[in-house]
């Protein structure tokens, strides 16, 4: 009797814990019913990618600019997991892959993967610290090797959060690896450098949204698909 109970007590888990490690699609080119964001900010590419509109506004010279029209945001909040997807940039375009971030505030209350057009960025507006180049933990620390093609090819990059731990792969290379728990003073990295950061990294909390930033400059997205660890 008590051997029944317990295989039938497995079978009933059983499929629970298989969907905590199924891998979740949550744009495949076709829906963004998983995704919040302001009215026309982010739309459908005829291709069947995820991109960002731009918005004209004018500066106090009378000049025109375009600047980004907002994020984007995962209606749910993932904690450990396994991010993947496909992005591509435009020519000096900056964006970046937010996590674990509080939409009310990301700058402060998240984390980003910095998304950086190097060259053309740079070309533009002059050198970048490489705490806020492409494959960044941005603010916090630069990537180990450069592995982004230029702009206008598609890029694959992934994202593994366990606990403290931070890896980022671009085109199947390693690029970042951290440990948020060496994060342990508000404004400052490891290494000495300051960062933006009003909390120490290791208090930030370790569950958020995921999103993708629209900065000024056109950026695809395609293939987002996540697996919660």
């Amino acid at each position: 009797m008590h051997r029944i109970f317990f295989l039938s007590t497995i079978a009933l888990l059983l499929p629970i814990n298989l969907l905590a490690d199924e891998t979740q699609v949550l744009f495949d080119g076709t829906s963004t019913d998983q995704w919040e964001f302001a009215e026309d900010a982010w739309f459908i590419d005829s291709d069947g990618s995820l991109t960002c509109r731009m918005q004209e506004v004018k500066g106090r010279n009378g000049t025109t600019r375009k600047r980004g029209m907002g994020y984007i945001w995962t209606r749910q909040t993932y904690a450990d997991f396994e991010l993947q997807l496909q992005y591509k940039l435009s020519k000096a375009a900056n964006s970046g892959v937010f996590y674990r971030s509080d939409p009310s505030d990301p700058v402060q209350k998240g984390f980003e993967i910095q998304l950086l057009d190097n060259a053309g960025f740079q070309a533009a507006k002059g050198p970048k610290d490489p705490k806020n180049l492409n494959g960044a933990l941005y603010d916090a620390q630069a990537a180990s090797t450069k592995a982004g093609k230029p702009a206008g090819q598609w890029n694959t990059f992934k994202l593994t959060c366990r606990g403290p731990l931070v890896t980022v792969e671009i085109n199947s290379v390693v690029i970042n690896q951290g440990n948020f728990d060496r994060w342990t003073t508000a404004g400052k990295n490891p290494d000495g450098s300051n960062n933006k950061f009003k909390t120490a990294l290791k208090e930030l909390p370790r569950k958020g949204k995921i999103g993708f930033q629209n900065h000024g400059q056109v950026v695809w997205i395609k293939d987002v698909s996540i697996k919660p660890l």
